[in-house]
Parts: C-alpha cells; sequence; structure tokens
C-alpha cells in the first residue's frame, strides 16, 4: 500500500543506463512489447520513450537494512536473515536483476527521528530519495508501529491491520528518464511476535512488496484459487502467481493460502523476464538467456471497427505433443497495459503524475497483449498454445489494480473465446491475434458537436449518444432561463442498453456559452465519474442564476478514452416555464413546460407535494396544494421543483408561482394535430378541456377562442 501519495518525485535529467538503453531499443524492433509491469513510460511525466516498461535505473539496486531489532521477538539478526530470504526469492537465472544487502542504515529509524512537517513526512538523511545513489531501497524496522502510524495515521500499525499493513511498499522515486530510483519498505514489528508463522508470514508479504518495488505489476491468473469457482486444483494453486492482487481469505496466515508460498512462478518469472530480460549483450555469470527453452506470445484483441479493445485479460494454457492440454493457466496479460492509461479530457486537463503518465498514445497499442517468456516444456519440444479471453475480476482495481491500470478498465466487449495456434518451438514470437466479431460494431457518434460548435440538446431532454474513438469528447448546448436550477445526468450503458460501472467512466463539464475555448470548465464540473445512486450514473447540479444563460456541455470519459462500447444515456432535467403563475388560496392546475420529465416525478410547491395528473417528457400537469399547505397565507411567489425520487435529479423555478387574487378557470389540451394547413381537415381534433378554478371540476359549455399568429403556433 503506497504511502507517500502525494509525493511528486523531483525531476532529473540523466542518460539512461546502457544496458536499458540497448533493451529498449531491441523492444522497439519488435512488433509489440511484453505484458505485467506496474508501469511503462508516458508523457507528460516521463521524458522517454513512451510504452517501455519503467525499471529500475541499477540491474543490482542494493537494500539497507534498519540497524535495530524488529520487535522483542525479533532481533536484527533474524530480521535480516528473513529480508534475506524474501528478496532472494527474485534472483533468478533469466532475470538480469539481482537483489542484495548492501549494510545497514545509519541509525534505527523511530518516532524520534521521523517526523509530519505539516506538508510530507520527514526521514533521516539516509533513508531519503536524494541519498538513491548510494541506498537505493532502504528498509525500515518499525518496532513499535510509530512510523507506520505516522504515516498513514494513528491505530495504522495495530495487529489487527497485520494484513493491509504489516509491510508497507513506497516506491518514492520515479524518474522522468524512466527509471525507479528509490523506494521505502517499512515492516511492521507489531505483527511479529514469538510465533514463528509471524515471521514467515511476514516475509511472504516482503516478498510481494519486493515484487512491486522492481516494477512487477499483479496478475490475474487462475483466478479460480481466489474466487472459489470453480474449486480450484493443486497444480493450479501452484500455478497461480505469487503476484496475484488480493491473498485468499483463509485466515491471519495468507502464505498458507498457497502451495510453495516462497516460488516465483511462469507467470511470474515471465514478467520478470521482460522487465529485466537476459541479453547475449548483457549476460553475465549464473544468469541465462531468458529466451532459452522458451517463446513469447503476443497478439492484439479488436472491435469490428478495428480499434484495439483494451482491459481484456489474455491467460495461456499449453498442450504438449499429443498430451492433454494443460489443467492450469501457464501465463497472462491484459490487453492495453502499454498504451496510455489516462489521456486526459476537457473537463479535468490532462494526465497528473507517473501513474496516469503510465503508456504511450500509440494507438495501436490499445489493444496489445504480450508475454515475454513462455516455457516449452517436453523432450519433443513443441507445444500448442491456447490463449482464452477474460474480463478482469472487479475487485481487481485500485491498489489492487492488474499491471499499471489506474482505476478499473472497462469490460470487454463480447464473448469470451480461446484462440488456438499449434507446433510452436522455442525462440520464437508467435502472434495469436483475434477480431471479436460479436463485439460493439460502430463508431458512429452522430451529431454530438463540437467545442466551438456544440449541438442542442434534443427538445426532449433525452438523447443517446457515443464517446467513440479514443479521446473523443461529446458537446451540446443548453439555454436556460433566470432562476431555473437544473440537472444533467449521463448514464454510460452496456451493450445490452443497461446501465454499466464498467463501461464508459462519464464526466461533465459547464461552460458559459461566450467563454474561451481550450479552457477547463468555468461553471462547474463533475469532481468525478459514477458519483450518482444509479448504477453507471454521473449527475451535475446545476444552481440558478439570475440571468438568462446559454451553457457548452462537455461528456467526456474520465480516462480520456473512447470505444465502440462507450455509448451513454442522457437526460436533462429541466422545468422551464409555469402556466397559470397565479392561482386562488385553494390551490389549482399547474402545467410545467420543460425538458427530461419522466413518469413518477413529483412535482413540489416551497416543499409541499403537489398532486401530479400526468407526465410525459415535455409536460407534467398537476394540481398545486392550498396556500395554507405551502406556507403562501402572506404575499410572495413560490417555489415549483420537479424531482425524480429514483435518481435524485432536481429542477426548481424559483418564486414563478403566486397565491390569490381572482381566480380564474385553467385549460388544458387534450389533443392536438401535429400540424394544421389551411383548408385542409386534419385527423385529429384540436381539442381542450376547461377546468374550474380547483383544477379538477370540469366546465361545461365554456366557450374558449384561440387566436393564432404566425406560421408556427404551438400550444
Amino acid at each position: 500500500m503506497p504511502f507517500a501519495k502525494s509525493f511528486v518525485a523531483p525531476v532529473r535529467t540523466r542518460r539512461l543506463p546502457a544496458a536499458l538503453s540497448l533493451i529498449v531499443t531491441v523492444l522497439l524492433a519488435l512488433p509489440a512489447h511484453a505484458g505485467g509491469p506496474r508501469w511503462f513510460t508516458g508523457a507528460p511525466f516521463y521524458t522517454a520513450t513512451g510504452g517501455n516498461p519503467v525499471v529500475f535505473f541499477t540491474d543490482d539496486p542494493l537494500y539497507f537494512t534498519d540497524p535495530g531489532d524488529l520487535s522483542a521477538s525479533v532481533a536484527h539478526a533474524q530480521a535480516d536473515a528473513m529480508v534475506a530470504a524474501a528478496a532472494a526469492v527474485w534472483n533468478v537465472p533469466t532475470s538480469r536483476l539481482t537483489l542484495a544487502q548492501g549494510g545497514t542504515l545509519v541509525e534505527h529509524v523511530s518516532s524520534d527521528n521521523t517526523f509530519f512537517d505539516g506538508i510530507s513526512v520527514v526521514f533521516p538523511d539516509d533513508v531519503k530519495l536524494a541519498n538513491f545513489p548510494v541506498i537505493p531501497i532502504a528498509i525500515i524496522y518499525d518496532t513499535d508501529g510509530s512510523v507506520i502510524d505516522t504515516l498513514l495515521g494513528s491505530g495504522a500499525s495495530s495487529p489487527s491491520g497485520c494484513r493491509q499493513n504489516g509491510v508497507v511498499e513506497s516506491v518514492d522515486g520515479l524518474d522522468p528518464a524512466g527509471t525507479i530510483d528509490h523506494a521505502l519498505l517499512i515492516l511492521n514489528g507489531r505483527c511479529v511476535g514469538p510465533n514463528p508463522n509471524d515471521l514467515l508470514q511476514m516475509q511472504y508479504q516482503l516478498m510481494r512488496a519486493f515484487g512491486r518495488i522492481i516494477g512487477v505489476g499483479w496478475s490475474q491468473l487462475n483466478d479460480n484459487v481466489f474466487t472459489g469457482v470453480p474449486s480450484p486444483t493443486l497444480i493450479q494453486v501452484l500455478n497461480w502467481p505469487v503476484m496475484h492482487p488480493i491473498d485468499v481469505l483463509c485466515g491471519p496466515y495468507t502464505y498458507k493460502c498457497m502451495a510453495q508460498p516462497f516460488v516465483l512462478r511462469t507467470d511470474d518469472l515471465s514478467v520478470l523476464a521482460h522487465l529485466y530480460p537476459v541479453t547475449p549483450v548483457n549476460i553475465t555469470a549464473g544468469k541465462t538467456l531468458s529466451g532459452d527453452g522458451a517463446l513469447s506470445l503476443y497478439g492484439y484483441i479488436t472491435f469490428p471497427t478495428g480499434q484495439g479493445m483494451d482491459g481484456v485479460n489474455v491467460v495461456l494454457r499449453r498442450r504438449v505433443a499429443f498430451s492433454a492440454i494443460d489443467a492450469y493457466e501457464v501465463t497472462s496479460a491484459v490487453t492495453g497495459e502499454f498504451y496510455r492509461q489516462v489521456a486526459g479530457n476537457p473537463v479535468v486537463g490532462p494526465p497528473v503524475g507517473p501513474a496516469q503518465s503510465s503508456g504511450a498514445p500509440n494507438g495501436s497499442l490499445e489493444g496489445l497483449y504480450w508475454m515475454q517468456r513462455v516455457p516449452i516444456v517436453g523432450v519433443i519440444g513443441w507445444e500448442s498454445l491456447f490463449a482464452t479471453t477474460e474480463p478482469i475480476n472487479p475487485l481487481y482495481t485500485g491498489d489492487h489494480a492488474i499491471a499499471p491500470y489506474v482505476g478499473s478498465p472497462p469490460t470487454p466487449s463480447g464473448a469470451a473465446t480461446t484462440l488456438v495456434d499449434g507446433l510452436e518451438l522455442a525462440g520464437r514470437v508467435v502472434p495469436l491475434s483475434y477480431m471479436a466479431a460479436d463485439a460493439s460494431n460502430s463508431c458512429n457518434t452522430g451529431n454530438d458537436g463540437q467545442e466551438n460548435a456544440p449541438a442542442a440538446v434534443d427538445p426532449s431532454g433525452l438523447w443517446t449518444g457515443l464517446l467513440c474513438d479514443d479521446g473523443h469528447t461529446s458537446w451540446v448546448s443548453q439555454t436556460v432561463q433566470a432562476g431555473r436550477s437544473w440537472t444533467l445526468e449521463m448514464t454510460a450503458l452496456d451493450e445490452s442498453g443497461i446501465g454499466s460501472n464498467s463501461k464508459a467512466r462519464v464526466l461533465l463539464g459547464l461552460w458559459n456559452a461566450a467563454d474561451p475555448t481550450g479552457t477547463l470548465p468555468t461553471v462547474d464540473a463533475t469532481p468525478s465519474a459514477l458519483n450518482a445512486s444509479v448504477v453507471g450514473m454521473t449527475q451535475l447540479r446545476v444552481d440558478a442564476v439570475g440571468a438568462a444563460q446559454s451553457y457548452r456541455i462537455a461528456i467526456a470519459d474520465e480516462r480520456g478514452h473512447g470505444r465502440p462500447d462507450f455509448a451513454y444515456k442522457a437526460r436533462l432535467l429541466y422545468a422551464d416555464a409555469l402556466s397559470p403563475v397565479q392561482v386562488g388560496a385553494s390551490g389549482g392546475r399547474i402545467t410545467i413546460t420543460g425538458q427530461g420529465f419522466h413518469t413518477g416525478n413529483v412535482v413540489t410547491v416551497n416543499d409541499v407535494a403537489a398532486r401530479v395528473l400526468s407526465w410525459s417528457a415535455t409536460q407534467i400537469v398537476a394540481i398545486a396544494p392550498t396556500a395554507l399547505a405551502a406556507n403562501m397565507t402572506s404575499v410572495g411567489t413560490a417555489d415549483v421543483a420537479v424531482i425524480d425520487a429514483l435518481t435524485g435529479g432536481t429542477t426548481v423555478m424559483r418564486a414563478v408561482l403566486s397565491y390569490g387574487g381572482t381566480a380564474v378557470n385553467s385549460i388544458a389540451l387534450v389533443s392536438a394535430p401535429v400540424q394544421l394547413k389551411t383548408g385542409i381537415r386534419s385527423g385529429i381534433p384540436f381539442a381542450v378541456q376547461v377546468f374550474a378554478t380547483d383544477g379538477v371540476t370540469p366546465v361545461a359549455g365554456a366557450t374558449v377562442q384561440f387566436v393564432a399568429t404566425g406560421a408556427a403556433t404551438t400550444f
């Protein structure tokens, strides 16, 4: 769990290490890149070429341990031995990375020398980022938990929270040149007592934390070990990656959830070989070429439109020679991990910081997956490959997000499929791609306008739209009268037209129509997507202003993405006019015209419910309460509101209804033709009904006279 979320790494201008420069060159020569890293370079934070994995600035990052004891039960030497065991897991022949202890820190780190200065946590000098050339990794033995409490808040070090805060990791030195410069690992001494299982549990947590700080992302493979559906087999447990996102809930010692918990799986080794590959140029004693006895697998998952489909997890099984297909998944990769995670949009602006800047804007990377190292087993030396697509578990978000995803990736469009490729040999780079024919197949955004020429909102206040292709923003315009508050609602839809939290993540921005383009919203904006109680809905409530105003509205994906399955249903809930504007003391019939009304919407007069007689998208007819009930016993005007109890949307007309004076009859439209032409009888009569001053009792024999002027007249 990162604890330095507010930290901004200082920009240092340094040349890439020669080894990293070579790897970047090699990768650029390939048709695609590898999968599984925690971060990729990308603008605006990174100055290095976009789409390359972020790795340590040295292949031999040294860690330095706290000179104190870990706890009353675990002395310094015992703690050091545990740390060495956790680090050694990552020192494998097919990766050029070597983790080793470089010594001890100058002083025991505690609340005596660590404090919060009002902006950030201040550590002793040798633990600070500035000391990264000497101490790339600082490991703190937080004997009494005071350091973790300083970082995460009082009580964070409690033994009841050891599953989350037994080991706290932070990479506080991501360099714009595309390297990891510095990291901290803080071991919670309150989590280790005399029980040997305590220390083994911390070793397990520390092993996973080491993976995170060297740049390995979480992986979804043999996920039924986590979900329990179907019940996992031993071979699946043995191939459940060390870097799975969430430990199975099997008790306080989660290392017991795994068979052979301190052994990297094939999937972990594949990612590690991509981050720190051993090549003929950099091979050293004790290392093996990463590609020996293995192949690489890559491919593209695309929509019928040709656009790449990101957020698809691809898992691989094998069949060796003529044997049965593996009963477990060997390696995995997720599409789009090389692609920019956050493209920015007009509502929030460009990406901020290294996490949002992960990935390159190259559109060909959007649907790409890559498995760097797939071992070939068996004496015959060839095998068939079975790559299956699947959605990412929705629980894997935030700190548990797969690979470099910074939030919840969108779910795939179309059904899962298995791609088959046979007779593959070690040393090959195998392409295996798929166009999802049953996925969303249109990128027609319709007439949704542009920033400098937004389209008018549909007169009904209800419309649909599509954010496609990547980076597309919809622009609409609306004019409202003075004294009217109103609500915008955008609901992201899945392929069946049902609201979804796992497709587009819609943001809304609002400008005055006359405001210059290219600026952040000047009137209002949603701070985040999916902020309403309805699934898939983003809602923006706009306060009333003193004069009529025209607005332009931006509808964008929170990440700045766009796909053929990013459809949305839009609604502008706006009450524009009231008729009549005066009723008698006993109340009466009122008609509200506007946009976006739904059956069941509530009407209130001064917060007192009116009795609604009918609804349409543009008109509501209701009976206003009495003056006494509406607290209108004195001179003044009442507010009239329309409320959607389901979504929480509201629109209010301020001070529009008065009570008293001479009560008048009211007229309601019964039927009307779409249009009339002189001398032609319409098949639909123009009919109205007159009601008494109570708005309910029909008036018999009333005479009604209409006068129409101009070519277009509405009732």
